[in-house]
């Protein structure tokens, strides 16, 4: 639907959507109502009572390993991320051919994906001393814009930080592990 969307196109209700501004409102407010009601965010796009988080999804953004089975699955052994075919007719041609359904492997890279994925928790992300070298500026940009809070020991997005987490995440992305 995002690229329907950003073509201006009609499929799915696509002109429907607001605006991004109407739907961080809708977002914020529904974030605050939640919390009136004792449910909390622990995740962007995750709320729970204090103490049933979901352990599924807390699993891919605490980088446990995990596999996954069937059309477009995905899985992640600590070091590799790969995907299945992403179609159903390929997928049982090759399993009945005896071939791998696997047509995509990317190296993970943890120093990425730890802002990338970790940031996306209310807790946010431990940092070490390596951490503070290689990306001292870019987390002092980013605390004096007003997107991450750093209490010197760990990182996290602001509420609003919240609403610009895909740039903030970018700002970590320096390399890429494909092995297609």
């Amino acid at each position: 639907m995002g690229l329907e969307i950003l073509n201006n196109g009609s499929r799915y209700s696509a002109g429907a959507v607001p605006d991004s501004d109407v739907m961080a409102e809708f977002y914020e407010t529904a974030v605050d109502r939640l919390h009136g009601m004792g449910t909390e965010r622990y995740e962007i796009s995750n709320f729970a009572k204090p103490g049933f988080a979901s352990a599924h999804n807390l699993k891919y953004w605490l980088l446990d390993p995990y596999v996954g089975f069937g059309v477009d699955a995905h899985s992640y052994d600590g070091r590799l991320r790969s995907g299945n075919v992403d179609n159903t007719s390929d997928y049982v041609r090759r399993m009945e051919l005896g071939q791998s359904v696997v047509v995509e492997r990317t190296a993970a890279v943890h120093e990425e994906e730890k802002f990338f994925v970790g940031l996306r928790l209310t807790r946010g992300v431990e940092l070490t001393t390596e951490d503070r070298e290689l990306h001292g500026e870019t987390l002092t940009r980013l605390s004096e814009a007003g997107l991450i809070t750093d209490d010197g020991g760990r990182i996290a997005l602001t509420r609003r930080g919240v609403l610009f987490s895909n740039d903030v995440f970018s700002e970590f992305i320096v390399t890429t592990g494909d092995l297609k």
